[in-house]
């Protein structure tokens, strides 16, 4: 076993606190158990013990076992340290995503996955891009196509605006808040780099309410 994975246990273990646990089940509805530990503290504890053992073990194997823990907290190390690991990233990496989120996934998990790691990871393997987003566009899970949404968030010019339009079309007639909201966060985020395409995007198509508004929100 990594070193990583007792050492981040005992360190998050120690800083739990009832109180800030109780809030934070609220805040996410009461869907996962929680230690209590705020993300400064999270973040500050992470990097200290990256810094000592986050090469010790394999990304996918250390992110794994992290990932099964039950408090949240353990969670979003899990996802962390993927994003640290970067450089040995391998084609593992869209199916570990696919299983973590499944059918009981929420947005906390989804919206760092994919523009912080599922995007730079097609950068870098294009390659696999259209398999996968092929794949969970048929899924008829919902968490699975936002993933193919939100992925380009910080690709700015590198935008596949063909692709960003086809994704939207298709998923345009969904009753879904978090597909309407994505859609709407998606063009919102791309109008930073290309107003006009957005304006004439969504003056052209049929969009809810929620994503028309959310669009076009700093134009």
């Amino acid at each position: 076993m990594s070193q990583f994975i007792p050492a981040i246990t005992e360190a998050l273990r120690d800083l739990a606190d009832a109180d800030n646990a109780f809030w934070m089940r609220k805040y996410m509805r009461e869907k996962y158990p929680f230690l209590g530990v705020k993300k400064p503290e999270r973040q500050e504890v992470f990097k200290y013990l990256y810094k000592q053992y986050g090469s010790s073990g394999d990304w996918f194997e250390v992110s794994s076992q992290l990932f099964a823990m039950p408090e949240r907290e353990f969670q979003y190390v899990a996802m962390e340290y993927v994003k640290q690991a970067k450089k040995s990233w391998d084609k593992r990496l869209p199916a570990l995503f696919e299983s973590w989120v499944g059918e009981d996934s929420w947005w906390d998990v989804v919206d760092f996955l994919a523009p912080q790691i599922l995007g730079p990871y097609f950068l870098k393997f294009p390659e696999d891009r259209d398999v996968w987003i092929q794949r969970w566009m048929d899924s008829g899970n919902f968490w699975l196509q936002r993933f193919c949404l939100v992925f380009s968030l910080g690709y700015k010019d590198k935008t596949d605006t063909v692709l960003l339009a086809k994704t939207i079309q298709v998923l345009s007639g969904s009753k879904e808040f978090f597909i309407q909201k994505a859609i709407g966060w998606a063009l919102r985020q791309y109008a930073r780099t290309d107003p006009e395409w957005v304006m004439d995007f969504v003056g052209n198509n049929a969009l809810a309410p929620l994503s028309k508004r959310e669009a076009l929100k700093h134009l």
